[in-house]
């Protein structure tokens, strides 16, 4: 199998249950760049929350990528956008009014930081802000410059309560706009043309790199556009749910049993 590049999920499928990069994971793509394959995360974290780990395998250089912010944005590691797919103040208002309905924490990225109207902030957003590295900015809507670009819209709760949310959410929601979750306590809203599996063809095709020749790795909802794209050589984790298993051409270990390596040992090496 001639693999040119490899797409990695971090949260569920590149990082461990305690967040971490296992050895024989990193070897494995370490092996698998020392091969002159591309390794690119493809995440709904910003790119401070994705470079780290490419540092961490050594391979943060100007010549790596990753997809950020579910696809809203594709950088090369000096910082260059390759791809920006964003949202507007119209769109912002939209789902500020939904969370206001809802009675539902909602916060928007912009590329370096969080920005929310709300006072006092429930847990799953710390965590988020925690995970991403990404700071919190908290201000009054009506103070938000109508002039807005922004990478995603997100709700936060317990995940009893996304689900609840998401059965409420009007079905135009779902009709004009990408919305996906990446875990339990999140919904994430992106353009409707910002995707990751939008993100990484077009990231394919930039780099001269066929559908055929780009192996993904998944586990969520998030994931799903990867999983729907032709081509794609489609590696489900142990751990991932059942629409993406269903979509997957193979089905490795789980996050915490190290189902890259296994995977790549098994269809690459």
């Amino acid at each position: 199998m001639l693999i040119k590049l490899i797409a990695v999920d971090l949260d569920g499928t590149l990082l461990n249950s305690e967040q971490k990069i296992t050895t024989l994971t990193k070897e494995a793509l370490q092996k698998a760049a020392a091969m002159g394959i591309k390794v690119v995360p493809c995440s709904g974290r910003p790119f401070p929350g994705v470079k780290e780990y490419l540092e961490e395998l050594n391979l943060a250089d100007k010549n790596q990528y990753a997809v950020t912010f579910n696809g809203a944005l594709v950088f090369n590691l000096s910082g260059k956008v390759l791809v920006k797919e964003l949202l507007n103040y119209t769109d912002l208002k939209y789902f500020y009014d939904l969370g206001q309905k809802y009675d539902m924490q909602f916060h928007f990225e912009l590329e370096d930081r969080f920005v929310t109207s709300e006072h006092f902030l429930n847990y799953f957003m710390s965590r988020e802000s925690w995970l991403t590295r990404m700071p919190i900015e908290v201000t009054n809507f009506e103070k938000i410059d109508q002039n807005i670009a922004f990478t995603k819209g997100m709700f936060s709760g317990s995940p009893d309560r996304i689900v609840e949310f998401l059965k409420q959410l009007p079905q135009e929601l779902f009709e004009k706009y990408n919305v996906s979750t990446s875990d339990p306590t999140l919904v994430e809203i992106n353009s409707l043309t910002a995707s990751k599996g939008n993100a990484l063809k077009e990231l394919g095709q930039t780099l001269g790199i066929a559908s055929e020749q780009i192996m993904i790795f998944g586990d969520q909802r998030n994931d799903l556009s990867m999983f729907n794209e032709s081509g794609f050589h489609k590696v489900a984790m142990g751990n991932a749910i059942d629409e993406i298993k269903q979509k997957a051409d193979f089905v490795t270990k789980t996050n915490d049993e190290d189902g890259i390596a296994y995977a790549l040992g098994e269809l690459v090496f």
